[in-house]
């Protein structure tokens, strides 16, 4: 949900910047259908754990890695744009926390803090929602995790990645939409 807001308030910035999002056609995304795939992939874990006759402990990294190396393939195929830089540190960072933590996004402890996560804490306790993992102080990683409370869109929590994400979609977006900005500092 959070990429989804920086997104359209990335959108609603660039139309106040008088930028236009048609100009993505003078020089598009390349592998554009790698991060939806990605990001598909991850949404159908819960899918996946209903269909498969093994425990996600046993596909789960797998499918977290392939996950990722999309991702990076996007990256790497759009690095030429500066907002992927951001972008591919913020991946690296969310990877980096997961593969931490047996291929599953750790939850800190501030979600106790905060009434609104009592059903987030229900729900991967109870290994409804597979790629996370509720951990203590003392977890790996724990401060990369997802540790920040985002109570103004809808409640949830995200990592430093997150937020590093939702600042490089915002800057891509601008870049689009607003090369002009771009072309007079040449």
């Amino acid at each position: 949900m959070l990429m989804l807001a920086a997104l359209l308030f990335s959108v609603l910035v660039g139309y106040a910047r008088r930028g236009r999002l048609s100009r993505y056609l003078e020089a598009p995304l390349r592998g554009l259908w790698l991060p939806i795939v990605a990001y598909a992939l991850e949404f159908s874990f819960g899918a996946l754990e209903a269909i498969l006759p093994w425990p996600p402990a046993s596909w789960l990294g797998i499918a977290v890695c392939a996950e990722y190396a999309m991702l990076f393939v996007f990256v790497w195929l759009n690095r030429a744009r500066k907002a992927f830089w951001v972008i591919a540190v913020s991946s690296l960072l969310n990877f980096a926390v997961i593969a931490a933590n047996g291929f599953r996004m750790p939850i800190s402890p501030v979600v106790y803090d905060y009434p609104q996560f009592a059903g987030i804490v229900e729900r991967v306790g109870g290994g409804e929602l597979v790629e996370y993992t509720l951990v203590g102080w003392d977890g790996p990683l724990w401060w990369l995790g997802d540790t920040i409370p985002v109570l103004w869109i809808t409640p949830g929590l995200a990592s430093v990645g997150d937020i590093g994400l939702a600042v490089g979609i915002f800057i891509l977006i601008q870049e689009i939409m607003c090369p002009k900005a771009q072309k007079r500092r040449s």
